[in-house]
């Protein structure tokens, strides 16, 4: 997520470089244009609801969700500092964490994991580490990114991470004081149950001048840093290039195995995309002692989030998910089989808006429609939460857990 270098826990990135690719070759290439098969809609059918105006359960800004093994569904509140946990039907069995420096407690939740040794890891923002959970609520030791034996300059922050089929994956910054600001590399890497990289898929190299700010939001916000996944064989999926629509699947060592494409025309941001993203850069702005620039993409990235079945099924959701779709039509997916291949386009029919609401898919077939998560994860990238205008205010989160019929 986005970080803010001021004071406490006050961040901002101001970066001002490419963003780059790790090398890599001997891979299959897929270029996949058209889908084989004509255009699908998927009903849903819903399961339970929690939340909402009429429900005694209230959320602050729920930004991420889980499940354990035996089905029950834990949803980060990033506001709240703290993880609801709720059976296979719905009911509220317990509150995980809460708010502070202690064992078990935590400050900037950006991230939500089952680890491999079964615990819970709440993923803190800065310095980056994982609390860790019995899925009871005990505290267990803190698992350090980069282990006991981590970087000895500088700080490290983390983004987002990710965890199934064995892989551990991290999206994260290192940052090192220099003579006029910092110079930094965000990457994306696998950890090892020690926290101790194993690869890196890819990074991006920035320097930082203070006396020179400049907001630019393709260098703050790196295409691989939020577009990526883990797949129940372990393999990682990232789109590296942000206004290209290109996935490249690594094996958990980091080797290039896959790269997926096809032609696609990012979506324009429209008055409310753009006043939403200047909002956000100028309250990181008000936190600067200096003057600064910004420099607010035109578009969309190109692909926003992927998830993938159990069968391999690479599900992509990109800028025009939830554009210009037809009444009753919440979010469109591109499918692609587990060789690579575009099958399909998959619409998803149920309520909500997509302006406002995200769909989460579970390991378990199920599927989250979380109302409000598009504006609680905007919100969760400043320090003191982004204040959106009146119009853009939404009602209380509410959680709506379907099946897919």
């Amino acid at each position: 997520m986005i970080m803010k270098i001021l004071s406490g826990h006050a961040w901002v990135l101001l970066l001002a470089a490419c963003c780059g690719a790790l090398p890599a070759s001997g891979a299959d290439v897929i270029n996949s244009t058209t889908p084989e098969l004509p255009p699908k809609t998927v009903a849903m059918e819903e399961l339970w609801r929690v939340g909402g105006e009429d429900d005694d359960i209230l959320f602050g800004l729920l930004i991420d969700v889980q499940t354990e093994e035996n089905g029950n569904v834990h949803l980060l509140d990033h506001q709240l500092c703290h993880v609801e946990v709720f059976s296979p039907d719905g009911e509220h069995l317990r509150t995980l964490g809460r708010e502070g420096d202690g064992p078990g407690e935590v400050r900037r939740p950006m991230n939500l994991v089952m680890l491999p040794d079964k615990t819970i890891g709440i993923l803190e923002l800065f310095p980056g580490k994982f609390i860790r959970l019995t899925v009871d609520g005990e505290p267990r030791p803190t698992l350090e990114i980069g282990g006991d034996d981590g970087p000895q300059t500088g700080f490290t922050a983390s983004m987002g991470s990710k965890c199934r089929g064995g892989t551990l994956l991290l999206a994260g910054q290192h940052s090192v004081p220099n003579e006029t600001g910092q110079a930094r590399i965000q990457y994306l890497c696998s950890l090892d149950i020690e926290g101790k990289e194993i690869a890196r898929f890819k990074e991006a190299h920035t320097l930082l001048d203070f006396q020179k700010g400049s907001m630019v939001e393709r260098d703050l916000l790196p295409g691989f840093f939020f577009a990526n996944t883990v797949g129940p064989d372990g393999k990682v999926y990232v789109a590296p290039e942000r206004d290209r629509y290109k996935i490249e699947v690594y094996l958990p060592d980091g080797t290039l195995v896959k790269t997926i494409e096809r032609e696609y025309t990012a979506w324009k941001r429209d008055a409310r995309d753009l006043r939403r993203w200047n909002t956000l850069f100028d309250t990181w702005a008000a936190q600067l002692p200096f003057e600064t620039t910004r420099d607010v993409e035109p578009n969309d990235p190109a692909i926003t989030a992927m998830h993938v079945m159990d069968d391999g099924a690479l599900w992509v959701q990109h800028s025009r998910s939830g554009r210009e779709q037809p009444d009753g039509i919440l979010l469109t997916y591109d499918l692609f089989n587990s060789n690579g291949e575009y099958q399909q386009e998959i619409s998803i029919a149920c309520e909500g808006d997509p302006a406002f609401d995200g769909l989460e898919f579970l390991n378990d077939g199920r599927v989250l429609l979380i109302k409000g998560l598009v504006l609680a994860r905007l919100s969760s990238m400043d320090a003191r939460g982004v204040s959106f205008s009146e119009e853009e205010e939404a009602g209380p989160m509410e959680v709506i857990c379907y099946r897919m019929k």
